[in-house]
């Protein structure tokens, strides 16, 4: 056949998906079907035939229609499909059409790897195979890290070199893997039998390294690539598919947290990342959210250290569970995964507020802790402005605290949120000042009244030399700008005595007074 022949199989194709179905058009898809019958046409090179002028077709409209790139390649993937599809049933290969569907469906079309659906059939198989015979395996969730910033500054040709290649590395390094599957846009999967939670994190450590040195030249430049790689196994971190996947994502999670090109290790023994633990608390904080009264603020005094006066109050959040309180610190991981903070967060404020007209918080100071998430909301300035009018606040009674928990994903964001709480008259202060250097940034573009040191820095001071110096200097620099100091976790008179010693006038701590839901006192 020449090139004038297969234009118009493929025009003739195209306009039966428009709608046309006049009898010649009919009669001439007939006539080609026979005659490719006739001459045993393989499937693969109708389909070569099919996409290349397909693919031809497409170019020549992009000058004319002004198409993006990006839609233009949706368009020919799915086009290509569509023209496959039904190509293959007007000729008759409904054996192929069968065939040719269950592969699309079992395997990535782009890297060859399995698609996720055959992934968690093969691990399902896996999870009853280890529980007959009592043995483990582990799971690997492979992140690339910055993948959009690949195809935004390269495109989205150069994007899936990237993925092919890291695909082709995966098949190298584990050739006796279970299974391996392309699992997300640019996250891939990895099954090892017989491979319990220590080898695996030493072997993800090692391929982690390996990903890290991948060079990939498509335009003469190299592009380097880093991954982020959760690790989980079986049994130890869940004995159902869900669960196994859930552990291993919440562990690459937590790996791109901690900076990135890392392997990371779901810890069984902290409940802040088990899967079974925290999905139980996402559903202890969404009922607290709907009883009344489940979700309460509590305050924990911020004392002068010279003269044990009560300068304020830390509000903190406490969730009612039965008899019992529970803590902020058991449920604020499950509290920011699910994105529940900022509804939690609003009601632990406004009860505050109205419980600042009781006389054990009268002239003293409300601290009142903000995630990056509330920092960046614009909305937050405004209900803090409504509960002062609503509740006849006075605002500089009140002290923000700009928590350093996330990273800062928009300075301007911060700097527009402390803008408008300094113009409504509210104090702003540093939370876990000495925990990264956004600490720094805090103070580099915005007036802070009060900065707190991290409490891991003084909970260090009686015992470690270099900690105690590194407070010390830290004292300094923040007087040195008129920022008053307070420190967190005092939790005995030695660390207390060499903190005032140290210039430091404001402690907080268990030493100093416990969190509780009505303070009988102001000293």
């Amino acid at each position: 056949m020449n090139e004038t022949e297969l234009r118009r199989a493929v025009s003739d194709l195209l306009a039966l998906f428009a709608g046309k179905h006049d009898e010649e058009l009919l009669r001439r898809r007939i006539e080609l079907g026979r005659k490719l019958g006739a001459a045993e046409v393989s499937l693969e090179q109708l389909v070569t035939a099919y996409r290349f002028f397909f693919g031809r077709w497409c170019d020549e409209l992009v000058p004319v229609i002004h198409i993006l790139e990006r839609e233009m390649k949706s368009f020919k993937y799915g086009g290509t499909s569509l023209l496959l599809d039904l190509g293959l049933l007007l000729l008759g290969y409904r054996g192929e059409v069968a065939r040719q569907m269950q592969m699309l469906s079992e395997v990535d079309v782009l890297t060859g790897l399995l698609s996720r659906r055959k992934f968690e059939e093969e691990m399902q198989q896996a999870i009853e195979f280890a529980r007959r015979t009592k043995r483990e395996f582990s799971l690997y969730w492979i992140d690339i890290d910055n993948f959009k910033l690949v195809n935004d500054v390269y495109g989205y040709i150069v994007g899936d070199i990237v993925l092919k290649v890291v695909a082709d590395f995966l098949q190298e390094s584990f050739p006796d893997a279970f299974a391996i599957a392309r699992i997300g846009g640019n996250e891939f999967g990895v099954m090892l039998m017989d491979t319990g939670p220590a080898e695996a994190l030493a072997k993800a450590q090692v391929l982690c390294q390996g990903i890290a040195e991948l060079k990939v030249r498509p335009l003469g430049e190299d592009i380097f690539i880093t991954s982020s790689i959760g690790v989980a196994s079986y049994p130890h971190h869940g004995q159902a598919l869900a669960d196994l996947m859930l552990a291993a994502e919440v562990a690459q999670v937590t790996a791109k947290r901690k900076g990135r090109n890392r392997a990371q290790l779901v810890d069984a023994v902290d409940d802040s990342t088990n899967p079974t633990v925290v999905h139980e608390r996402i559903l202890l904080l969404r009922e607290a959210l709907r009883s009344e009264g489940a979700i309460v603020p509590f305050y924990q005094p911020i004392v002068d250290l010279e003269t044990g006066k009560t300068l304020g109050y830390e509000v903190l959040a406490r969730v009612r569970k039965g008899e019992k309180f529970l803590s902020a610190g058991l449920f604020i991981e499950a509290a920011e995964q699910s994105g529940l903070m900022k509804d939690i967060g609003r009601i632990v404020i406004e009860q505050a507020m109205r419980e600042k007209k009781s006389p054990w918080a009268k002239d003293r100071l409300f601290f009142i802790n903000f995630s990056m998430r509330e920092v960046e909301n614009r909305e937050t300035s405004r209900f803090l402005a409504d509960l002062f009018n609503r509740y006849s606040i006075r605002p500089e009674e009140i002290v923000a605290e700009i928590t350093e928990r996330e990273a800062v994903l928009d300075i301007n964001a911060v700097q527009a949120f402390a803008r408008e709480l300094t113009d409504l008259g509210v104090r702003l202060a540093v939370d876990d000042f000495g925990s990264g250097f956004s600490s720094f940034i805090y103070l580099r573009y915005f007036d802070c009244y009060f900065a707190k040191i991290e409490g891991s820095l003084v909970r260090e001071i009686t015992r470690s030399g270099r900690s105690r110096m590194i407070v010390e200097n830290m004292v300094k620099l923040l007087q040195g700008l008129s920022i008053e100091v307070v420190a967190e976790f005092i939790e005995n008179r030695e660390t207390a005595e060499i903190l005032r010693r140290a210039g430091v006038r404001y402690g907080q701590g268990y030493y100093l007074g416990m969190p509780s839901r009505s303070p009988r006192s102001g000293d």
